[in-house]
């Protein structure tokens, strides 16, 4: 393949940093709005129905969640990256996609069914995951449709999809705080939201895509489901990843313990909205520039890798620094026993700022069957350390197993992707952001000692921080790359 011209390959990097912007810009701010609506959402539940109704309703949460991703099956992802390459694609992936999905969640709600019966959980329990089952078919057809506009590029829908599934739980639970209501009450809430979201994703694919319809072409599931077996077992693993230790530690220690490990679990995995966010808008754009140029596609991973290992170290710290008035201020002193479990597991989500790169870099470049061998390894390692450390440390135990299969994770991947030609750098872009976090731990230690408040540490740390990634972890490169997107974001922002 021909290199491109100098010219046409600038103004190529600069329409692929806009369209990155354009829609990293819709993302962040549907995110902020999302996160801000979810935080005060968070907050009211768990100070309203307490560790156990908080336990129990997370428990279903977790469990439906796992359940979902054999209703959906690795289609989603299918469908984004062959769209993304070939738009015309679109309809008749949709049309062939829905029924295979329809039929998996059939399946899934019978198995849950079966499940939570047998495992002797209260009524109450069952009741709420009856209630949130039904969510697994909404959310996976809301999920096929995202998987399009994702493809096209269109994230904005996504962002309004964002900010609507967190307005309704928002004002479900404020009415049923106000009437004094169970927790089924808040299932049935979360279940309403599910709704809403699919309403508003089909209609937008109508109005502004094309009128989704129903067909059995069995030779295109075939080839559909073989292609998509792996994204479905990586996904699937993923998610018992993310969540068994949470069914786990509800029926080895029950759900009061679910309650406490829950709210450090939701802030951690808060904290990792910015990967979240750049990543959704990057995929597509990956999986281009696999097809294009190995190289570049490669630079832009390990590029990508750098800039987000300089906001993850000191992220995680500052977030261990300020856990207990954290939690205190935010839930109450009822939730103390989740501080050091916050501690804990936000190095968990320090790490996932590099993995989630690495999870995309596995499909981008089709290497998705290792990737799905590599998440059977980290899951066969998490469910193993949660067996051995949740009946003697309960929830304590269930964060130091996630941050010991997340490095795994992250180790394993780097290793099998530098194996197959394309190492990105890692050991080399850590050292300036490890040694700011050395630093600035140096002087929050000195200045605890001396019993500085936290909001003075915290300045004069990233302050510290910022002076040392800009001396050693920028070049000119990064500088030029940096003034470029602030523009487009200011031109962005005026054009919105």
């Amino acid at each position: 393949m021909s290199e491109q011209p100098p010219i046409q390959k600038r103004e190529s990097d600069i329409s692929s940093v806009r369209r990155i912007a354009r829609n990293t810009s819709f993302l962040t701010i549907s995110q902020i709005i999302s996160y801000g609506e979810s935080f005060v959402y968070a907050i009211l539940v768990a100070r309203y129905l307490g560790p156990q109704g908080l336990g129990i309703l997370n428990f279903a949460l977790a469990l439906t969640q796992i359940c979902a991703i054999f209703a959906n099956f690795g289609l989603s992802t299918l469908t984004t990256r062959e769209v993304a390459r070939d738009n015309s694609k679109a309809s008749k992936y949709a049309a062939n996609v829905f029924p295979i999905q329809l039929l998996f969640s059939l399946i899934t709600i019978g198995l849950i069914v079966v499940f939570v019966n047998a495992a002797g959980y209260s009524q109450q329990t069952i009741y709420v995951v009856y209630i949130l089952s039904i969510g697994i078919v909404l959310n996976t057809f809301s999920s096929l449709f995202l998987a399009i506009f994702q493809a096209f590029e269109q994230l904005e829908f996504q962002s309004i999809l964002t900010v609507i599934t967190s307005v309704v739980p928002l004002c479900g639970a404020v009415i049923a705080i106000l009437l004094h209501l169970n927790v089924v009450v808040f299932a049935l809430v979360l279940l309403s939201s599910s709704a809403a979201g699919l309403a508003y994703t089909y209609a937008t694919c109508v109005r502004r895509f094309f009128v989704p319809r129903l067909e059995a072409d069995l030779a295109f599931w075939r080839s559909a489901l073989k292609e998509a077996w792996p994204m479905a077992c990586m996904a699937i693993s993923v998610m018992v990843y993310f969540r068994i230790d949470v069914v786990m530690i509800s029926l080895i220690q029950g759900t009061t313990a679910v309650g406490f490990y829950s709210i450090a679990y939701t802030l951690s995995e808060a904290s990792t909205v910015i990967p979240t966010i750049l990543l959704a808008s990057l995929f597509p754009i990956l999986s281009k520039l696999h097809q294009d140029s190995k190289q570049s596609f490669r630079d832009t991973s390990a590029q990508l890798i750098r800039y987000l290992l300089y906001l993850a170290l000191p992220m995680a710290f500052f977030v261990t620094l300020w856990s207990k008035p954290l939690i205190s201020l935010l839930y109450g002193e009822k939730f103390i026993p989740s501080i050091a479990a916050l501690q804990i597991l936000i190095w968990a989500a320090a790490i996932m700022y590099v993995t989630m790169v690495l999870g995309n870099a596995f499909i981008a470049s089709n290497l998705q069957k290792l990737n799905m061998k590599l998440t059977f390894i980290d899951v066969a390692l998490n469910i193993g350390l949660n067996l051995l450390l949740i009946p003697k440390y309960s929830y304590y135990g269930a964060s130091f197993a996630t941050v010991a299969t997340e490095a795994s994770g992250l180790a394993l991947g780097l290793f099998f992707l530098g194996r197959h030609g394309y190492a990105l750098g890692l050991k080399r872009a850590s050292v300036p952001p490890i040694f700011g976090l050395a630093i600035i731990g140096v002087i929050s230690a000195l200045l605890l000692f001396e019993n500085a408040p936290l909001t003075l540490i915290t300045i004069i740390d990233l302050v510290a921080y910022a002076a040392i990634i800009y001396k050693f972890g920028i070049n000119d490169d990064d500088k030029r790359l940096i003034l470029d997107l602030l523009k487009t974001l200011r031109l962005t922002k005026a054009q919105m």
